[in-house]
């Protein structure tokens, strides 16, 4: 019985096995007709009347599913992480008490030549590069021709004091987005950036 039992489990294992070895290899047929056109197709015969070509391919196992980083490496990742924290710390200032905290630095709300917006410390406007359009005599602009620009500066103006809280809450929550959107190679900077004005907002004054 025992023996019965065995041989009728390998007589089922057999067709998985022989499908599993056919789903690795693909017929390829070029079939040449009478007037020399050439069609190619799988597994499938040519029609009568054609010259035959058959070739066959063995198909490459699949690939093994993607694990991520900290999958394959954990320990290497949380020492990393450890280190990239420590650094961090070590760079924010400590705490101040309630009772000695003053209103948040000043900042300032520019605007660049293209209208974009931003908020900065730095009272000097940064000066900018703004594109010219390059013309020939005729009035239009030549293809390949030179790039040229004019410098220009931000115009900047203060935060007003009843609104210097919600400008730095706001400046702080751009960096964390540029933080956790950041590309590959930028997230420690970007995430010191975002842990530093934090640690400056939460040292102020502000609610």
């Amino acid at each position: 019985m025992r023996r019965a039992w065995l041989a009728a489990a390998l007589c089922c294992a057999l067709p998985s096995a022989a499908v599993t070895a056919q789903q690795r290899q693909v017929v390829i047929y070029r079939c040449t007709d009478a007037s020399g056109q050439v069609t190619v197709q799988n597994d499938v015969a040519c029609p009568p009347g054609t010259r035959q070509r058959k070739q066959v391919i063995d198909v490459p196992p699949p690939l093994p599913s993607y694990q991520p980083r900290d999958v394959r490496m954990p320990a290497v990742v949380a020492e990393e992480r450890a280190q990239a924290d420590a650094a961090i710390a070590a760079a924010l200032p400590p705490p101040v008490p309630a009772a000695a905290r003053q209103p948040p630095p000043p900042l300032f709300q520019c605007s660049t030549w293209d209208q974009q917006q931003y908020l900065t410390e730095e009272a000097t406007p940064q000066e900018r590069c703004a594109p010219l359009q390059v013309v020939g005599l005729d009035g239009v602009s030549p293809q390949g021709a030179a790039r040229a620009c004019q410098t220009v500066v931000d115009a900047c103006q203060p935060v007003a004091a009843e609104a210097l809280c919600q400008a730095w809450q706001r400046r702080v929550d751009e960096a964390e987005f540029r933080w956790k959107f950041a590309g590959a190679g930028a997230g420690d900077a970007r995430r010191l950036e975002y842990e530093q004005l934090a640690a400056t907002l939460a040292n102020s004054a502000c609610p």
